[in-house]
């Protein structure tokens, strides 16, 4: 009698394991069935439709390089937009005149006197320094204080006079600073511009 009731004890708990672990699949079954789906299923767009194939990555675009200002000596010939451009000399002065004008500086500043022969290489008479469309110029001193040039009446002034194709004109352009500046030995530069070109004269 005791071993027939051990027995049927035995057969309960063992229908009772075999139960429990029917259950549920192992956990590695779970993870391999997740990993399948998600194999399976199409990627996304940007927009979060549904798509065949990934949405390609955008490459990211570069400004462009902007050219490099070019720096020059009294003496040097360069190319500034159609002109050819040679600063021959550079003086510091009270005035400027001809026969028959002349303009002085007023009182406490000095005349920056900028010789130049230039020559007009474009295809239409032109002048060199203009109040607009002109060789844009400014003295910088200090690399912080800037003087921009003044147009005078005086003869040989070359905001004056309109230069010819592939004709030469040697005049100046005048620019009014402090004597400060013109009695200083500290940095003076010049730098012109014409259209995208650049260019920088080192005077001191």
């Amino acid at each position: 009698m005791r071993k027939t009731s051990l027995g049927v004890l035995i057969l309960a708990l063992s229908l009772t394991l075999v139960a429990c672990g029917g259950a549920e699949p192992a956990p590695t079954e779970k993870q391999n069935a997740s990993a399948t789906v998600k194999e399976q299923s199409p990627a996304e767009n940007v927009k979060g439709e549904q798509t065949g194939e990934a949405a390609p990555a955008e490459e990211p675009t570069e400004k462009p390089a902007e050219p490099e200002e070019a720096v020059y000596k009294v003496g040097d010939k360069f190319n500034l937009g159609d002109w050819e451009v040679v600063l021959d000399s550079f003086e510091f002065d009270q005035k400027v005149s001809d026969t028959y004008f002349s303009s002085s500086a007023d009182e406490g500043n000095k005349f920056l006197v900028l010789n130049f022969t230039v020559t007009n290489e474009g295809t239409t008479a032109d002048k060199f320094t203009a109040m607009a469309g002109g060789v844009g110029m400014k003295a910088i001193f200090k690399d912080k204080y800037e003087y921009k040039y003044t147009i005078t009446m005086i003869d040989q002034d070359l905001s004056n006079e309109s230069i010819k194709p592939l004709s030469s004109k040697s005049g100046f352009v005048v620019m009014e600073v402090p004597d400060t500046v013109a009695e200083s030995q500290d940095s003076l530069i010049l730098r012109l511009e014409k259209n995208k070109d650049k260019a920088t004269i080192n005077l001191r």
